[in-house]
């Protein structure tokens, strides 16, 4: 899993590697949530972030100090100087290779609720909008952005290279295409809004003769 592809303009940098002592960083709850705001709503401060979150700024700045420390976020260089400190999203992001660590006895506990979190957080968005398109079809801002949504499934046949392959050069063009977007804060486009992109990438062995559930120790 991963949050937010590598940006071609940050030279140097890469995504942060999310492995077991940077587990910590993403432990409690709330910094999911700060994380969440920062990506979607760009830089804000512990006040702004304890405004929308209904948390005290105290809360949240103790929460950013953390999120810092671990390498999720760094401070927004054309924010600098102020009475209070402007956090940002890395802008390089991160990724975990959560099955590795789901098999690791001392990272298996932190990597599950972060799991849990990370993808439940993605199906309650993709629901939340779904049901304003349901509830809310005359609604002003749901018709604006109604033909614009869109999901898909594709089934094709692919090895395991090959799929690895597939899934690299699918990142690379998510990335060229997300370019001219990256930074942006309300103030900068009036209209646009913040748009999430989800991707899954895996190999459907249900019935097939690779299918765990479907072997021996299954039976």
């Amino acid at each position: 899993m991963s949050e937010t592809p590598e940006d071609p303009n940050e030279a140097g940098r890469r995504p942060l590697e999310v492995e077991g002592e940077a587990l910590r960083g993403l432990a409690h709850p709330l910094r999911a949530r700060i994380l969440d705001e920062l990506h979607m709503r760009g830089p804000a401060t512990a006040t702004l972030l304890g405004e929308r979150l209904g948390e005290s700024s105290g809360s949240t700045s103790y929460h950013l100090r953390q999120l810092f420390r671990y390498g999720f976020i760094e401070n927004d260089p054309e924010r600098s100087g102020g009475r209070e400190r402007w956090w940002r999203f890395r802008p390089a992001g991160w990724r975990m290779r959560g099955g590795e660590l789901l098999r690791g006895p001392s990272t298996r506990e932190a990597t599950e609720g972060i799991l849990a979190r990370y993808y439940g957080g993605r199906r309650e968005r993709l629901d939340r909008w779904n049901r304003l398109v349901d509830e809310r079809p005359d609604d002003p801002g749901v018709r604006r952005w109604r033909r614009a949504a869109e999901g898909s499934v594709a089934h094709v046949r692919m090895t395991p290279e090959e799929t690895e392959e597939f899934g690299r050069d699918l990142q690379d063009f998510i990335r060229e295409r997300l370019r001219p977007f990256q930074g942006r804060t309300a103030e900068d486009r009036p209209g646009a809004e913040p748009v999430e992109l989800q991707t899954d990438l895996f190999p459907n062995l249900t019935g097939t003769d690779a299918d765990p559930e479907d072997g021996p120790s299954a039976r």
